[in-house]
């Protein structure tokens, strides 16, 4: 209670002062970002490059890549267990479809599994990952026993920050892709909208590397984010994340290839849970929706309200948490949608 009680005008007060987000807002990407790993940085502790696609057709469903270069120090978002390094020379990635559950999850050695080109053109994870490329053209291979992917993703400069401190830059891009991914010898054609994502922060792992308790973390203990396509032209994400339990951003974000990112507040409960809990492999038991609603507002009125029902399996490996998604049913702006998402999810909370 002491802890929360300290977060929270944190979070009210200085917070909000330091956040670059709203200066941001509806602006194309700026032309210097440097989409580098920042490995053995002095100043960055961790970075992420993240490639999410919210609906491919049966059995994928969605497609995920989240890798953690380096570890954060955040509770949620550390894995330990996983370490093959320190944790500054250790790698992560979740990546994988409905169709390879349960299998997604990897972690390495980056000196010994990975190479890092120091300008970002080349990120390879053991031999199963590869992203190469310079903004805005990546190719994504993806190769691992009875599952392939191989995409040409084309990066557009509509961008959204999630997060933007003097310590921390977390963005995402809209982008589109065109490729092909196989299950068990069958290959699919695929295209449509996904996301591009990059970043960079700083961690206590600059100054100390070694495994921190976890009652030392940052205690970051609940994150959800969610990817919704809403035509072939639009995309919606979604966040809730908490620190102590206590809301640092609950934002809906809408761009399009012809419209920069606009933030809304938005509100996210937890309407069912699944029967029974998940287990990490570090014996962490973690509460997974089955059933959810977002409600997104604009100056206090209600543009929209999306039902969604997880309908595929929860795949552990995104960062202590999981990855999966599900279809939905709802308004926007007054109009029907219904499709398919995609949920990444962790729920630290001593009380959840």
């Amino acid at each position: 209670m002491l802890l929360k009680s300290v977060i929270r005008p944190l979070l009210r007060h200085v917070y909000p002062w330091l956040d670059g987000t709203p200066q941001q807002e509806s602006l194309p990407l700026p032309a210097d970002y440097a989409f580098q790993p920042y490995h053995q940085a002095k100043h960055v502790g961790w970075s992420h490059y993240g490639v999410m696609i919210p609906e491919l057709p049966a059995p994928h469903q969605f497609f995920s890549l989240m890798s953690m270069l380096g570890a954060s120090g955040a509770l949620a978002f550390d894995t330990d267990h996983a370490l093959q390094d320190t944790p500054r020379n250790n790698a992560t990635a979740v990546t994988g479809t409905a169709a390879t559950h349960p299998a997604h999850f990897g972690a390495y050695s980056i000196p010994r599994d990975c190479y890092f080109a120091e300008d970002g053109s080349h990120i390879q994870f053991g031999q199963d990952i590869i992203l190469t490329g310079r903004y805005p053209n990546y190719r994504l291979q993806v190769s691992r026993p009875d599952f392939c992917c191989d995409i040409a993703i084309s990066v557009t400069d509509k961008v959204t920050w999630f997060v933007k401190l003097p310590v921390y830059d977390h963005l995402s891009l809209l982008a589109t892709y065109q490729g092909t991914v196989s299950d068990q010898g069958q290959v699919q054609a695929v295209s449509g909208l996904c996301t591009f994502e990059h970043a960079a922060c700083i961690s206590p792992y600059l100054w100390h590397d070694r495994p921190l308790p976890n009652h030392l973390k940052a205690p970051v203990d609940f994150f959800t984010y969610q990817i919704i396509n809403l035509d072939d032209q639009t995309q919606l994400l979604l966040n809730d994340t908490r620190l102590c339990d206590e809301k640092i951003v609950s934002k809906a974000f809408v761009r399009g290839l012809a419209q920069y990112s606009h933030s809304y507040a938005a509100e996210f409960e937890v309407l069912a849970y699944q029967p029974h809990e998940a287990v990490s492999p570090d014996g962490v038991h973690m509460r997974l929706p089955l059933a959810c609603r977002w409600v997104i507002y604009d100056q206090g009125r209600s543009i929209a309200v999306i039902n969604a029902t997880v309908d595929t399996p929860m795949t552990y490996g995104l960062s202590s948490g999981y990855v999966g998604g599900y279809r939905y049913t709802g308004q926007y702006q007054h109009q029907a949608i219904q499709g398919r998402g995609y949920i990444e999810y962790i729920d630290r909370r001593v009380n959840a």
